[in-house]
This record gives C-alpha cells, structure tokens and sequence, in this order.
C-alpha cells in the first residue's frame, strides 16, 4: 500500500515538474518574440527631404524602411490646403498602382540587414509635378515622411548664367586694360631707354 502511495506521489511530483518546465518554456518564449519585436520595431530611416530637377529630368524619391515585416507602403501625393487641411493622391499601395499616369513608377528593393527601399520615380518630369509627397507605413501607428520635390524650368539659373557672362565680361575687359598698361609701360621704358642712350651719345 505504501509502496502504490509512493508511486502516486511520485507521478505527482514528475507532472508538476513537466508542468513547471512546460510553462517555463512557454514564459521564455514570450520573453524573447517580445524582446524580438520590440528591438525589430519598423521605422523609417530616409534622411532626404527636398529633391531638386530639371523640367523633362527624372526625380527619385527614396523612401527607406527599416524591419518592414508584413506591413504596407503607400506613396501619396500630399497637396496642403491649410495648416490643418490637406488633399491626398493615392499613387502606390506597394506596387500596385493607384494613378493613370505613366510617368509614375515604383522599384522595390531589400538588402540583408532588413533594409528596404521603396523608390518612386517621377520620368520626364513637369513644373506641375512640383509640390509634396509622402510614404507612409501601414501599422497601429502609422509612420510617414515627407518630401518636397522642387523642379527647375532650366538647366542653368538664368540669374547665374548673366551673372557669369558678366563677370567673364569684366575679367576680359580687366585682360585688356592690363595688356593696354603693361604695353603702355613697356613703351615709356623702351622711350626711356632711347633718351637715356642719346643723351649719353651727346655728352
């Protein structure tokens, strides 16, 4: 009898210790998805803000994503009516496009430590494209960036390019007044000379 309550107890004891282990493990795992997510935690790492071209040229726009995992991208034209109101274009839901226009194109690339690049590219484009735009992150709390795209009519500032023709304007004009001196000085050295010789040829 004694021995069958021994073996009872026994039984008793393994399955707590079973339990306890089961539960320990259960614990820890926990611990370290928790620990996993939260040092994984999505964010955007984009460092640029205003993206300057040229009319006909092609902006890029590069919007880089840290430890994505299973969330979405958009990439939105933002048009702000206010400084509380705002117009919004859906362009991209990842890579599926929203907008009818061509010139609109998105690549996709990642590399191995968990970077993404979601780059939109705006081809050939016009002063109308001018404005912002922003790429956001799908999530419970969702992140974005913004970026301003300024577009140039002309490939050279014509403010720099007359500022350049006249200051190469006044380097010839500096030119020639130095030739024009330094002509100048030759000459009354070369008449000093004649003078200096002929009166030494008199005495």
């Amino acid at each position: 009898m004694e021995c069958k309550q021994q073996t009872v107890t026994a039984v008793g004891i393994v399955r707590q210790a079973a339990f306890a282990c089961l539960l320990f493990s259960i614990v820890m795992t926990l611990l370290i998805v928790d620990g996993t997510l939260a040092d994984s935690e999505a964010e955007i790492i984009s460092t640029q803000d205003e993206i300057i071209t040229y009319v006909n040229h092609t902006a890029k726009l590069s919007c880089i994503i840290q430890n994505k995992n299973r969330q979405h991208v958009t990439w939105s034209r933002v048009t702000f009516m206010n400084d509380t109101q705002k117009l919004t274009n859906l362009l991209f839901v990842d890579l599926l496009k929203y907008t009818p226009f061509s010139r609109y194109h998105l690549t996709h690339m990642i590399e191995r430590d968990n970077r993404e690049y979601w780059n939109l590219e705006i081809r050939n484009i016009h002063v109308s494209d001018q404005g912002y735009y922003s790429c956001v992150l799908t999530a419970i709390k969702p992140i974005s960036k913004i970026f301003h795209v300024k577009v140039l009519e002309n490939a050279r500032n014509p403010l720099f390019a007359l500022r350049s023709t006249l200051d190469t304007t006044n380097m010839q004009r500096r030119s020639k007044e130095e030739l024009f001196s330094s002509l100048s000085l030759s000459t009354s050295s070369i008449l000093t000379i004649i003078l200096t010789n002929m009166i030494l040829i008199i005495i």
